[in-house]
């Protein structure tokens, strides 16, 4: 086995953007100082920068299990407990039974522990106890960010990270919906369209002969990300044209809140009951009006 020994480093939103301590340059330099204060040839680094450490699924977290598979690594240099990871029970899992049994040294600089010279008392009962702090700590952040978004959606704010086919966000206020003045005809030809008796499929081919952007390609132009309204063929459909005439962000009604995460520790998501919903009208500018909106989505 070779004898490395790599340092972990890892930051995400919750721990606050002015939180220079936990930087990852300050992480680097502080088991930099540490590797050479303690004769360690840290020559490996893996970082998951702008990952919670609720979940241990982070690419370089796995990247660097799979190099222990290998034989790649002996010791682990982490800058404190919390930033190995804040999920109590998989951190106690890693701690105290995967890396044993690889022979796999673990060391926190900030809790002083060394797997290599930590008594039963220091990995049995000190960890653990630090390890539901932590938990408990990421368990307290995700409350106050669904609270803080539970208040914004009340207020008739728009939290999503990128704004519906046919609106941009306010430069000036981010939580603020503005009408695309680029995209607007294509949403008022949709309705008119519909209104005059075309089918949801004979508005897509229509546009599909036309060349009209679709609402994935223009976000795609816009953020260099697909989001949403997804075709692989970057052509309508009739389900795109359907999304759109029912979608009552149109008409200047904002509908948030439809789906949430299962838990603090998991990333699925789950629908909301209707009832549920934060609904605001007159939230924001409408593109088309209520009677076209009802007329079209009657037919």
């Amino acid at each position: 086995m070779s004898n490395k020994a790599c340092m972990y480093l890892r930051l995400s939103r919750d721990d606050g953007a002015s939180d220079e301590s936990n930087s990852i340059s300050s992480q680097r330099e502080l088991i930099k100082a540490y590797g050479k204060d303690n004769g360690l040839d840290i020559s490996l680094e893996y970082i998951d920068d702008g990952i919670s450490g609720a979940t241990f699924n982070r690419p370089s977290f796995k990247q660097m299990i799979n190099d222990i598979e290998k034989g790649l690594i002996q010791t682990i240099v982490v800058k404190d407990l919390s930033r190995f990871g804040r999920d109590y029970i998989e951190t106690g899992k890693y701690l105290q039974q995967v890396f044993p049994e690889k022979g796999i040294r673990f060391i926190s600089i900030n809790d002083n522990y060394d797997s290599m010279s930590a008594d039963s008392n220091d990995t049995h009962l000190i960890l653990p106890i630090r390890n539901f702090i932590n938990d408990s700590y990421c368990r307290d952040i995700s409350m106050k960010v669904k609270s803080s978004q539970a208040v914004k959606r009340q207020k008739g704010e728009f939290i999503g990270a990128f704004a519906p086919f046919g609106y941009l966000k306010n430069p000036k206020n981010k939580y603020e919906l503005i009408v695309d003045k680029k995209i607007k005809p294509i949403i008022t030809k949709i309705f008119d369209m519909k209104i005059e008796g075309y089918s949801s499929n004979a508005i897509a081919k229509h546009f599909n002969e036309l060349g009209v952007v679709t609402p994935s390609k223009y976000k795609e132009n816009m953020n260099g990300v697909v989001v949403g309204f997804i075709s692989k063929q970057g052509r309508w459909d009739s389900k795109m044209i359907n999304r759109i005439l029912s979608n009552k962000v149109y008409v200047g009604t904002l509908e948030q809140g439809k789906q949430a995460k299962l838990n603090y520790k998991s990333s699925k998501r789950v629908n909301i009951l209707e009832d549920d919903w934060i609904v605001i009208e007159n939230a924001h500018q409408s593109i088309v009006s209520d009677s076209k909106f009802n007329i079209a989505n009657s037919i």
